[in-house]
């Protein structure tokens, strides 16, 4: 399965505890923000992401298609074993009720 690199360019900061819900992605302080970049694997991924943003006060500004080739994306910075779940990864894949 071919994943896409996503830019989200947010308004505001996030707390390091909230960080760990983004796992695998990069973040990267602006002035204006934040830009979080990560691979999306598909559309249910997406918006998870998004929803997770929304569900913790996070504005969201804009979110495209980055133009990152994929060999040079981030690595994770999740420190959990490859493989594994960690908090964060199974609440973006819970499906809301």
């Amino acid at each position: 399965m071919r994943s896409t690199i996503y830019e989200f360019r947010v308004d505001g900061r996030l707390p390091e505890h909230c960080r760990e819900a983004f796992c695998g992605m990069q973040m990267e302080e602006v002035p204006s923000g934040l830009i979080l970049r990560g691979a999306v694997i598909d559309e249910s991924h997406l918006l998870g992401i998004v929803s997770e943003l929304r569900a913790l006060g996070v504005s969201l500004v804009s979110m495209r298609p980055s133009n990152w080739p994929e060999r040079t994306a981030p690595r994770p910075t999740s420190r959990s074993p490859k493989g594994t779940w960690t908090r964060g990864t199974r609440r973006l894949l819970r499906r809301p009720r």
